[in-house]
């Protein structure tokens, strides 16, 4: 099932990292964006979008039919959903690292760093580090579907206010250890469990929010005229406080994700017009490749600059923004929709070559 203004919601947030990251290569630290400054928690509304997301297309399958069947043609499909995308963004910034494309070696490409890519276990803390920058948070999603079964379990029982204010004291917990960088919850340590922990608590608060969604409270408190318009506002005023208060605007995020559920007008104009809708389809690569576009652009730039061409930063910003689209675009269409189908493909030949084992 997908929701429109839930698909927009991942498109603007996946812009928003694209944005906060720009400014992050040396090259680009002119144009950072103080709209886009604290950008690092649209990682956690990730988080939580996988959550919700993710209980909405599979808490009947995995959770009404529990066992072990259900179990495994669940992750084949959300490996399915991620794998494909990430081996070939794995392989090719791999390839950046060996040939320098970029001017920027990265990190090691050892055994350990090679197999946990691979696998996509790098970020779960054992010191091995994600290729790809951005797979990180991959990484940490693979473990949260792994624990899926047991999140689901543990939300829709009596304690689900137990793993709710769990999940809160574990993100207050990573933002008050001080290893964030940009900001008290921008932690994707790969020495630590923190990273991991970020992403278990932002998943849990997401299918929390799942349970409550049908609930008439749920509804009568934020299905209501200009319901949508004053969470982002209530979000807008967080994101200005001083001290960057990363866990207030993470509280107030599942209310962002119920509004686009519930699908109402204004959700409608912002989330599900055509421009979101396009981005929403496209976030996985754009989350994933904006890195090295924006990476190769400022080397690019940085050699124009050395041979006396100045002057038109601005048609490379443009021109890195287009390359992202173009790529993006292609990404999807050509690696994530068609690596989704071949392996659906090999698991139904799977198992008509079981059936016919077991008749012969």
């Amino acid at each position: 099932m997908r929701i429109s203004s839930l698909t927009g919601l991942r498109g603007i947030a996946a812009v928003s990292v694209l944005l906060y990251h720009i400014p992050h290569n040396p090259t680009f630290a002119a144009y950072a964006m103080p709209l886009f400054s604290r950008a690092y928690l649209a990682v956690d509304l990730f988080f939580i979008l996988s959550g919700f997301v993710i209980s909405l297309g599979y808490h009947e399958r995995v959770m009404g039919r529990p066992g072990w069947a259900s179990y495994a043609d669940f992750l084949v499909n959300r490996i399915a959903r991620v794998w494909p995308l990430h081996l070939i963004v794995t392989l090719v910034f791999a390839a950046r690292i060996l040939l320098n494309v970029s001017g920027n070696q990265a990190i090691t490409l050892d055994a350990p760093n090679v197999i946990s890519n691979l696998l996509m276990i790098q970020s779960w803390g054992w010191g091995t580090e994600p290729i790809a920058g951005n797979s990180w948070s991959v990484s940490t999603e693979v473990a949260a579907y792994l624990a899926y079964p047991l999140i689901a379990f543990l939300a829709f029982s009596r304690i689900a206010w137990l793993q709710g204010a769990a999940a809160v004291v574990a993100l207050a917990l990573v933002a008050g250890l001080g290893h964030g960088s940009s900001g008290p919850l921008d932690v994707n340590d790969s020495d630590s469990v923190l990273t991991l922990l970020r992403c278990l608590a932002g998943f849990s608060i997401g299918v929390l929010a799942y349970r409550v969604a049908d609930r008439r409270w749920c509804k009568a408190l934020i299905d209501r005229p200009g319901g949508f318009l004053a969470i982002c506002a209530l979000i807008g005023v967080a994101l200005w406080l001083p001290n960057k208060r990363d866990i207030l605007v993470v509280c107030l995020m599942p209310a962002l994700v119920l509004s686009c559920y519930y699908n109402g007008p204004a959700a409608r104009a912002v989330m599900s017009n055509p421009v979101s809708f396009h981005l929403g389809l496209i976030s996985y690569s754009i989350y994933l490749w904006h890195p090295l576009v924006r990476d190769v652009v400022a080397r690019a730039m940085t050699m124009a600059h050395g041979r006396g061409v100045t002057g038109m930063d601005g048609l490379f910003i443009l021109a890195m923004l287009v390359a992202t689209w173009l790529l993006c675009w292609a990404s999807y269409a050509l690696v994530e929709v068609r690596g989704h189908r071949l392996i659906k493909w090999l698991q139904k030949a799977g198992r008509r070559r079981e059936a016919r084992q077991a008749t012969a």
